[in-house]
């Protein structure tokens, strides 16, 4: 089997590689080839991972492509995972927006927008010439934002993409903590969109359990991300920390104005001296040992304006969430093993007051292959229920308007996000298109 990572010099990868090599697939993996276009941070990236792969004394072949069709040739999967403008474009995105007094966080309104737009073109370039050389390739996307990203592919023709966040899956993954087991001992309902979806029934042997692990003390203690207790426990939702972002706008919005760097400034500047460290250094332990201070820092201070007043857990490597889905659903469908897990997939019936060609995260089961998933049971209250039409309205006007590259259709999305507004659309457009006018070429 070949794997691809598309955008593999990304500070990702020597995570993803790691548990390529560590994973028991049925068919063994021959090779996972690199395609990124900037070759100075792969190599280091990759001097990096071979350091890990070294320690475990894995045989792990990698190839670092020169060109996206000699990348895309024979692949059995790619993992999707690019940012086209990489962290100076994410620093500029965020800035633009937080002088406009509005979020600036790369997923979510504005900044998302801008990042989709940067990013889908070159993804729909990348995806045509995988599936006209690979047409049975698996393709997982990881490039946010996701619900965009997967509805701008399908637009184009793209229709059999696969979204993955493992944000989506953290009830299961605390109520595991919290009860000694697995995370795949439960079943879960998700409702909602990419970055912004509740979990609305927990599923274990055979009874609905959230309501009872929800108001726990010890389950706030492990499970709360940036909520406070009366926000984590509202109408007896599980909430995905992206929902802070509307559950908590001013605070949110304070916090990020008092910061005296955006996450994406901080980022571009970490992020540049791991690569010159990496490039530097040449004992692989020393390597190491600066991924892992990097990777803990980067932990330390995500959502820093959230955690002001709530305590913080432990760290927990995000990457490690990422590749594990990625890596059970290439084996779910290629190995032909059940599996229960959240996507990012077209709604097909699952949210009922959304059409089927809708974006959305939904509980999915892979079985022989294929991917099916059931209508939700839960009644979403007012609120929920509106954001999601809100957002998804929102994110289908987007995908339109990046595929089409339309500037009408772009100022007509941002205007009916509930984060940006129609004062502020055409502004704030305006100044992504001065800062990035490569990425804008031909919008009309």
């Amino acid at each position: 089997m070949i794997i691809g990572i598309l955008g593999g010099g990304g500070v990702r990868s020597p995570i993803i590689l790691r548990m390529i090599s560590e994973y028991k697939f049925k068919e063994p993996v021959d090779e996972v080839r690199i395609y990124d276009i900037d070759q100075k941070k792969t190599n280091a990236i990759l001097k990096l991972a071979r350091a890990i792969l070294n320690r475990q004394n894995s045989r792990l072949n990698i190839l670092q492509c020169n060109s996206i069709e000699e990348f895309a040739r024979g692949l059995d999967a790619v993992i999707f995972t690019i940012r086209e403008g990489f962290e100076e474009a994410r620093a500029i995105d965020e800035r633009i927006c937080l002088n406009y007094h509005i979020i600036g966080q790369e997923t979510t309104g504005a900044a998302g927008f801008a990042f989709a737009a940067r990013s889908v073109p070159a993804l729909i370039k990348y995806a045509m010439e995988i599936k006209r050389q690979s047409p049975n390739c698996i393709l997982i996307n990881f490039t946010n934002p996701a619900g965009i990203v997967v509805r701008a592919l399908n637009i184009a023709g793209i229709v059999d993409v696969i979204g993955i966040c493992d944000s989506s899956d953290a009830a299961r993954i605390h109520a595991a903590e919290l009860m000694g087991c697995s995370r795949f001992d439960f079943d879960i309902e998700i409702a909602g969109l990419n970055h912004l979806s509740w979990t609305t029934r927990l599923i274990h042997k055979g009874r609905d359990i959230l309501q009872d692990i929800l108001y726990r003390d010890d389950f706030y203690e492990i499970a709360h991300g940036p909520f406070e207790r009366e926000i984590f426990t509202k109408n007896g939702l599980f909430k995905n920390e992206y929902l802070y972002y509307y559950y908590c706008t001013e605070k949110a919005l304070t916090g990020m104005l008092e910061e005296r760097e955006t996450r994406g400034e901080y980022l571009k500047r970490k992020n540049a001296e791991l690569i010159e460290s990496l490039t530097r250094e040449e004992s692989e332990e020393k390597l190491i040992q600066i991924y892992e201070s990097y990777l803990n820092d980067r932990f330390q201070t995500y959502m820093s304006y959230a955690y002001k007043d709530i305590k913080r857990r432990v760290a927990e490597n995000e990457s490690e969430g990422y590749a594990e889905i990625a890596l059970r659903i290439i084996s779910a469908i290629k190995d032909r093993q059940d599996l229960n897990i959240p996507m990012v997939l077209p709604n097909r019936g699952v949210v009922p007051f959304l059409s089927d060609e809708i974006v959305v995260e939904k509980f999915c089961t892979i079985k022989g292959g294929n991917i099916t998933s059931d209508p939700i049971k839960t009644s979403l209250p007012e609120y929920e229920g509106n954001l999601i039409r809100n957002i998804a309205l929102y994110e289908n006007l987007a995908a339109y308007a990046i595929v089409n590259r339309s500037y009408a259709q772009s100022i007509e999305a941002l205007s009916v996000h509930p984060l940006i507004g129609k004062g502020i659309a055409e502004k704030v457009l305006k100044d992504f298109v001065g800062a990035h006018r490569e990425y804008f070429e031909g919008y009309r």
